[in-house]
């Protein structure tokens, strides 16, 4: 991945400075920001990237507000700024108008070098596809490519099944370790449904799709690109993971708004 500016951020509206010049930030570190549907859904296809990004300025945008105290460490972690948007978990679409023109407001101000969001189609969660295809308006409304910046969109573990890669950060062991950790941190609550075996499978559906292109690394994180989860055959009920029938009421809990996570 190309450093194409460095990092946007401050007023650049003052007296003297044009809208469209890129500003410079102290230490020369770019700005990342990161639109993500739920607060977990980036650290499957981003995590490990912003990981070797770390002195750089990160900023999370979570559409839906939910885990928030494990998102607040996460983004801790990461050495990152968080906010939330609020918009409901599983229903992000009644607001979608709202978090186009929030996500809008936030480019203008930031001014990142790059964006990560996710796909705005071949997802089969509505969540996601809803805010790839808000970001992508907001990018418009923005102005975003009137100055040295780029878009990229990550796969999501188990449930983005078409997507074209044409950008990957080959990532090194202890990097990937360090993401499995902090996927797990934000299963908090929930590890009835996704035990940490789950977790690291996750975390692998999205690394092993750099053998799939042929990249030589088995810990490559791929942008703008095809994703799929191959499996040889169909496995047993006993075998799939996760057990959603399982996690019925807690996902009525997380539609309802409860932290699980704040323990």
């Amino acid at each position: 991945m190309t450093r194409d500016g460095e990092r946007m951020t401050g007023d650049l509206r003052g007296p003297g400075r044009d809208i469209a010049e890129p500003a410079i930030q102290e230490g020369g570190t770019m700005q990342l920001l990161v639109v993500t549907p739920h607060t977990d859904d980036f650290i499957y296809g981003v995590g490990g990237t912003l990981l070797t990004h770390a002195d750089d300025a990160i900023h999370i945008v979570a559409v839906s507000s939910v885990q928030q105290a494990a998102a607040r460490d996460v983004a801790r972690a990461f050495g990152a700024t968080i906010e939330f948007l609020d918009a409901p978990y599983h229903r992000i679409s009644d607001d979608a108008t709202r978090v186009k023109e929030a996500l809008a407001s936030i480019l203008r101000e930031r001014r990142p070098t790059y964006v990560f969001g996710p796909p705005a189609e071949g997802d089969w969660t509505a969540d996601h596809t809803t805010v790839g295809r808000a970001l992508l308006d907001a990018v418009d409304l923005s102005d975003m490519f009137s100055y040295a910046s780029r878009v990229l969109r990550f796969p999501i573990a188990s449930t983005t099944l078409r997507f074209r890669p044409n950008v990957w950060i080959d990532l090194p062991t202890s990097v990937v370790a360090k993401k499995i950790e902090l996927a797990a941190v934000m299963t908090r609550g929930l590890e009835d449904d996704w035990p940490h075996d789950l977790v690291e499978w996750e975390v692998g559906i999205g690394l092993q799709y750099s053998l799939q292109v042929g990249w030589p690394s088995k810990h490559a994180e791929a942008f703008d690109g095809v994703f799929a989860i191959p499996f040889k055959r169909l496995p047993g009920a006993e075998d799939l993971p996760g057990q959603p029938w399982r996690g019925r009421s807690k996902v009525n809990d997380l539609v309802d708004g409860v932290d699980l996570s704040a323990g």
